[in-house]
């Protein structure tokens, strides 16, 4: 009732490339680690933006004459992601010369430097705290492309398996025994399925933690930590399934380096990070 050894290959190996493909995506495109910038609330005597804030130059207040100081009114903050915005954004950025500060994520968030050490602190503490949400948010609909492209060929090739065995009237020639990996292979498949294996494990003790301290739908949680668990996933299932031991290597290889800075944030005092 399945698809077949060769076909599942072809799903597996087309699912991979598919899921990698959607990666590339995500970091070409700059969407994860992406630039970002605050959206400061302004004080309610400003004159018109555009005559306060120009495109080139100084400013022509006082920052805080612009901005209301989030740190002293506790107040609510937002973020904007920084795409591609065209010469006059990138001038008002470099004349200004603002900070940019960088997370354990790879993500970047400028910050103007007449920001007081309390508001710079407040708004680095705000960014941070709101990863997972702001993670949901970029990466849930490349996790359903994902999911469900891999859902349609597997689908597909169930369906057309089907529908020779319905045409021919008889069942497919059994498919001939795979050779024995050698000893040095079957040794990086070892090694690959328990790494690959505590990785997993760790991402979803990771998922579960951020949950409880910041509650998300289910959906879009499961689509989150199934698109950054993707290639401990992958490894995973390959070494079970006894396929591409060097790929799956890799894809643990890439599975720890993803997993190491998160670790590394949940273990490690605060005290102990950079800025």
């Amino acid at each position: 009732m399945g698809i077949g050894r060769k076909a599942f290959k072809i799903w597996l190996t087309a699912s991979i490339c598919w899921c990698i493909a959607i990666g590339v995506v995500v970091y070409a495109g700059g969407f994860l680690p992406a630039h970002y910038q605050t959206k400061f609330r302004l004080r309610a005597d400003l004159e018109p933006w555009q005559r306060e804030w120009s495109t080139s130059g100084p400013l022509r207040r006082p920052l805080y004459e612009i901005i209301r100081s989030p740190s002293a009114e506790k107040l609510p903050v937002e973020f904007e992601w920084l795409g591609y915005q065209g010469a006059l954004w990138n001038q008002h950025i470099h004349a200004r010369e603002m900070p940019s500060f960088v997370f354990p994520s790879g993500e970047t968030l400028d910050l103007p430097a007449d920001l007081t050490a309390a508001d710079t602190d407040y708004l680095k503490r705000a960014f941070w705290d709101q990863r997972w949400k702001r993670w949901r948010e970029i990466l849930a609909p490349f996790a359903r492309t994902a999911i469900f492209g891999s859902l349609g060929l597997f689908v597909g090739l169930w369906l057309g398996r089907r529908l020779k065995i319905a045409i021919t009237g008889k069942q497919p020639e059994p498919e001939a025994p795979r050779l024995p990996y050698s000893p040095q292979m079957e040794r990086l498949r070892n090694v690959t399925l328990a790494l690959s294996g505590v990785e997993v494990l760790c991402w979803v003790v990771l998922g579960v933690v951020t949950d409880m301290a910041d509650p998300q739908p289910l959906l879009n949680a499961v689509s989150v930590m199934f698109t950054i668990m993707l290639p401990s996933l992958a490894a995973l299932i390959m070494s079970v399934l006894r396929r591409g031991p060097l790929t799956a290597a890799v894809l643990a290889a890439l599975g720890l380096s993803m997993l190491l800075p998160q670790l590394v944030v949940q273990l490690v005092p605060e005290s102990w990070l950079p800025n």
